[in-house]
């Protein structure tokens, strides 16, 4: 798909929808997929002058059918598909720490940047040459203008923009920054506060539509198609992969915040959402995790200390800001409402117990943890000076 930005320079309404072409693997993809990931890539490729494969990976073929149609790419192809998704993981490391400052000290600023580092599920899915690199980084760059205070409307929007054009779970943040943007004057009357509001949602709308080209020709038509995929596609996984595994297609709440926790605390770092290509791709995951900095944050026991953790420095935070809970001008509270929107978005909305749909949430977590142990190096040092 990185060959759309050649046939955006040469061809360009090749990339609108076409009812004409439903068969058409790519138009496919263009429906279904967030386009971020695919800017990147291509625009990398055009950069560096990497030509694109001849097709396009069919996850409904095996793994010898793609081989043989010349969509698995070559290793220098490889190389620089992964550059461009993962070039922005020192910013996004920097955004991070940015937030930690913001929300609580440095202490806490530099704890949030070592565990957003160690973390096994973005050390393994910011390298993939996929949407999460994208997803991981513009997401901390949103939440960060969210809790820094006053910023141009657009500085938010485009970035929840980018963020929710890079993977849609992120949608919940969209909510965020309207509500963000139309309680930043509270003060001021409700008919004013829609000003923001209405702007944001225009720079939200007019960057998404441009990062779409399938939309240009005929917007409404391309978003019912790309609702019929979305849901056809959603209800073909649910099947399949609840006819041989349950547990992956949990129903009920309590069922989706345990396989949650399980993903994001539990499981190994997941190389695959499901088994069709493990045999293949057995030997470089075996190299991968033969490296034990690459898993310091998953397991039974690891796990368990950090879902501890996650939930002391969440109940901590709501303790600390409790007095100023209500007020949106506190940039805790703006943090706890993006975390509480984004977890019940995931939860309520994705069927699928795939590890990296809970990617949105890492930012959060990990702040929660650094903030856990900062909070308590604090209070050992002030229980230790009443000691003295």
């Amino acid at each position: 798909m990185s060959r759309d930005v050649d046939f955006f320079f040469s061809q360009p309404s090749y990339l609108s929808y076409n009812p004409n072409n439903s068969e058409d693997l790519r138009q496919r993809y263009r429906l279904l997929d967030p386009p971020v990931s695919r800017w990147f890539i291509g625009m990398f490729g055009l950069i560096f002058k990497v030509p694109p494969l001849p097709a396009d990976w069919d996850w409904g073929k095996s793994w010898e059918e793609n081989v043989q149609s010349g969509a698995l790419p070559p290793p220098s192809t490889l190389l620089i598909s992964r550059l461009a998704v993962s070039f922005v993981f020192p910013l996004l490391l920097y955004f991070a720490y940015k937030t930690g400052e913001v929300l609580a000290d440095k202490k806490t600023a530099w704890l949030n940047l070592v565990f957003t580092a160690l973390n096994a599920l973005i050390l393994l899915h910011t390298r993939r040459a996929m949407a999460e690199s994208l997803l991981a980084f513009f997401s901390c760059l949103s939440l960060y203008l969210l809790v820094s205070g006053k910023k141009p409307v657009w500085l938010l929007a485009v970035p929840i923009a980018l963020a929710f054009n890079a993977k849609y779970s992120t949608a919940p943040l969209v909510l965020a920054g309207w509500i963000n943007c139309l309680m930043s004057s509270s003060n001021s009357p409700f008919h004013h506060r829609l000003k923001p509001v209405l702007l944001y949602s225009i720079i939200f709308i007019l960057t998404t539509f441009l990062l779409n080209p399938v939309l240009w020709s005929s917007p409404l038509d391309a978003l019912k198609a790309a609702a019929k995929e979305r849901q056809n596609l959603l209800a073909a996984q649910t099947t399949a992969i609840g006819g041989f595994n349950p547990s992956q297609t949990p129903q009920t709440v309590p069922e989706r915040l345990l396989a949650l926790i399980a993903q994001i605390y539990i499981a190994p770092p997941a190389v695959a959402d499901v088994g069709n290509y493990l045999s293949a791709t057995e030997l470089p995951a075996q190299i991968y995790f033969s490296r034990p900095w690459n898993n310091l944050t998953n397991g039974f026991f690891k796990g368990g200390f950090f879902l501890s953790l996650t939930i002391i420095g969440l109940f901590w935070m709501i303790r600390r800001h409790w007095s100023s809970i209500w007020k949106f001008s506190n940039p805790a509270t703006l943090f706890l409402l993006t975390f509480i929107v984004q977890f019940a978005g995931i939860i309520g909305g994705i069927p699928l117990a795939f590890q990296r749909y809970y990617l949105p949430l890492m930012p959060y977590i990990t702040f929660f943890i650094g903030y856990a142990i900062s909070q308590g190096i604090d209070l050992g040092k002030n229980t230790i000076k009443r000691s003295i």
